[in-house]
């Protein structure tokens, strides 16, 4: 799967999970852009594999395997 395929289905699913509430008012930001930013300082803390995937499902709502994670944050 390329990086940009990833990005995609990352984003698909983020968006069928998160999005406008019935008020109207916006969900915290679950953007693909954040879940990256997530990442990248996660990575920069020294966040183990385990712990990112872990924050990626309970902040995110999606699972993703070690190899998807290093795709996402080269």
């Amino acid at each position: 799967m390329t990086k940009e395929a990833l990005a995609r289905a990352m984003a698909q699913g983020l968006q069928k999970a998160f999005g406008i509430d019935v008020g109207g008012a916006k969900e915290a930001d679950r953007s693909l852009a954040k879940a990256l930013t997530v990442l990248k300082e996660m990575k920069a803390a020294g966040k183990t594999w385990q712990e990112m995937s872990e924050r990626m499902e309970q902040d995110f709502g999606t699972k993703l395997d070690k190899d998807q994670l290093k795709a996402l944050v080269r």
